[in-house]
């Protein structure tokens, strides 16, 4: 058992990722942070995050179209060339 110290912003947003008063800050710190590992095991974690409020969804969605304004046409090109060049 080990003793920490958090922000009371980092504390709060563990409190908001308990799913029941029997939820531990420990069970939600091994559910929402993933372990270091495969793909795969990234994957499966993200799987057992809870699903996003509308609220949340909808600043992805604009923070990501936002995104797609700015970011120039022919970045995807260079990601292709970059990946060929590494085959």
């Amino acid at each position: 058992m080990k003793t920490i110290m958090l922000t009371d912003e980092a504390y709060a947003r563990l409190e908001e990722c308990r799913e029941s008063e029997h939820d531990s800050l420990s069970d939600v710190v091994l559910r929402v942070v993933p372990k270091r590992g495969t793909l795969a095991d990234l994957l499966h974690s993200f799987q057992q995050l809870p699903p996003l409020t509308d609220e949340q969804a909808q600043l992805m969605q604009e923070t990501i179209a936002g995104a797609n304004k700015w970011l120039p046409m022919n970045t995807l090109d260079f990601v292709e060339d970059a990946e060929m060049d590494a085959s």
